[in-house]
């Protein structure tokens, strides 16, 4: 069942068995793991079935640290959450992510990848996936994509895998609706999570809605599935009994924020023949599965990349072309410019530029007007042209207690405070920004395949074409111990017995995968968790 939360009395007390607030890939995957549950559920979702600009408006933030997206177009704030602008890329995290790793300090989950691996198959029929494999070798005999032999202590081929995308609020609407234990409480925004007077638990749940009445949801267990901004925010916002939030007792809500940097033309390829064997560009939407160049050993407990102290990466092959030195070389010193520096080898790149003017020439007028000059304009080439491709890259970054998300003075339309996200990145990944692009570069010429140049970086600073991925993660991080994560194990907030949190907002590491397979996951663990507690 749907309902308008502004159709609700002021004030009035709703009681449920499970309060699950935010109704995207979390929220819907844990009440439709509980939906023959013989207690009631309730799920909060903030805003309506459509888009709607005033509740979007809510998730508009301050930024203070490195830029990123705005945060109020980065997440999606109706029913289906972000699911409804996904782009459907899924890939498991590796062995080696759920390990404490010497290269990654605060690394380390207190759960192992095969106490998700069963939750990742269901994660698979609810995402819409092919078989739950990832196997190079599978998906070479499967569709033929090539798997070229890389060195396993530098390169590996990382397969992922695509959704149609699948939109959670279209999909399992119907499900949904129809499930006598479920109510839908559509534009209710829950604002105060309210404990006892020794906040060890969850009492009530305040919640508001725009030009709606406030009103409250009283309930055996409460999940947070609001995002990894949100999911923090709101405990912060929760602090009438503990101050600085609850849970937030060692002051850990809200740090190590984590996304994906992404790079574009972090290097440029170019290969030794025409159409080499790779199948690294991006997948047409009829293949089922793709893949990226990935560091070593991807399937393994081991991560090569902690020898070289660096994180994981995804490289992809974008604009595929038919190139010529100058042509990169002018690419090359047009991005350096752009940062206000000079690239290290200046004068190789300007004889470059000279000695190919035609090409460069006819690149140049490509680019301004979108036509290709006449070729009687166009000098012949002075040597035959090989197929070249830009580097796009994201990868991994570490936790950093100093990236966080905290709250802003600010006020959104509810009367609260808006958050505030100080993005930072370090030497750590600036190691991995520099390193990958390298060890492909080994790869592909110990192979024959051609060669790499990387795009070096900007001094002291980064590309200024650097976005997030819109993974948002690590603000409510999963330990065993209280003073290093806010959850345990099961997701449960240290100290408040009855409080659980959903999503990308756990994860210790980020690893280098897109976090919506592992979030489904998750959740679909959490539900067997409380179907255990409530019986």
């Amino acid at each position: 069942m749907f309902i308008d939360a502004r159709s609700l009395d002021e004030n009035s007390v709703i009681h449920t068995g499970i309060c699950i607030i935010g109704a995207g890939a979390a929220g819907i995957t844990l009440a439709l793991s509980l939906r023959s549950a013989r207690f009631p559920i309730a799920i909060l979702e903030s805003g309506d079935l459509v888009f709607d600009e005033a509740t979007r408006d809510l998730n508009a933030g301050e930024i203070t640290g490195l830029p990123i997206f705005p945060l109020e177009i980065s997440r999606l704030r109706f029913f289906g959450g972000s699911t409804n602008h996904w782009g459907g890329t899924c890939r498991p995290l590796d062995e080696a992510d759920f390990q404490t790793r010497p290269a990654i300090p605060h690394s380390g989950w207190p759960l192992r990848r095969s106490d998700l691996l069963p939750y990742y198959a269901q994660a698979h029929r609810l995402c819409e996936l092919g078989p739950f494999e990832y196997d190079p070798g599978f998906w070479s005999r499967e569709i033929g994509l090539p798997t070229p032999k890389f060195d396993p202590a530098r390169l590996a081929t990382a397969i992922f895998q695509s959704s149609p995308p699948t939109r959670f609020g279209q999909l399992y609407r119907d499900d949904l609706r129809h499930a006598e234990a479920i109510t839908v409480y559509l534009n209710a925004n829950a604002v105060d999570l309210q404990p006892n007077a020794t906040a060890s638990a969850v009492e009530r749940v305040k919640v508001a809605s725009l030009g709606g009445p406030a009103f409250f949801m009283s309930a055996k267990y409460v999940v947070l599935a609001t995002g990894g901004l949100e999911n923090a925010r709101l405990l912060l916002l929760s602090n009438g009994i503990q101050s600085a939030g609850l849970g937030n007792t060692n002051d850990l809500v809200g740090r190590y924020f984590m996304e994906h940097p992404y790079f574009r033309r972090a290097g440029v390829a170019r290969f030794a023949a025409p159409d080499p064997p790779l199948p690294y560009a991006e997948a047409p939407p009829a293949i089922p599965a793709f893949a990226v160049l990935g560091p070593g050993d991807t399937l393994s407990s081991q991560a090569p990349s902690d020898v070289e102290g660096t994180g994981g990466f995804q490289i992809m092959l974008r604009e595929i072309h038919r190139s010529v030195d100058g042509v990169d070389s002018l690419k090359t010193v047009a991005d350096a410019l752009s940062n206000f520096t000079l690239p290290p080898r200046l004068w190789h790149e300007l004889g470059d530029i000279l000695r190919d003017r035609g090409e460069v020439a006819d690149s140049i007028y490509r680019t301004i007007t979108g036509r290709k000059r006449s070729s009687m304009s166009t000098p012949p080439p002075r040597g035959p042209a090989v197929t070249g491709a830009v580097l796009d890259m994201l990868i991994e970054q570490a936790p950093n207690p100093d990236s966080r998300v905290t709250l802003s003075r600010e006020r959104d339309a509810l009367g609260q405070n808006r958050l505030a996200l100080d993005w930072r990145l370090g030497e750590f990944e600036r190691r991995t920004y520099r390193r990958a692009p390298e060890l492909a570069g080994l790869e592909f010429g110990r192979l024959g395949i051609g060669r790499v140049r990387a795009t070096a970086l900007p001094k002291g600073g980064w590309p200024k074409d650097m976005d997030g991925s819109d993974h948002h993660m690590g603000t409510t991080r999963m330990s065993d111990d209280p003073k290093t994560g806010v959850v345990d194990a099961d997701c449960r907030v240290h100290g408040v017995a009855n409080l659980y949190i959903a999503g990308s907002s756990v994860f210790p590491t980020s690893g280098y995968a897109n976090p919506t397979l592992t979030i489904v996951a998750l959740a679909a663990r959490l539900g067997d968790e409380l179907r255990r507690r409530m019986a």
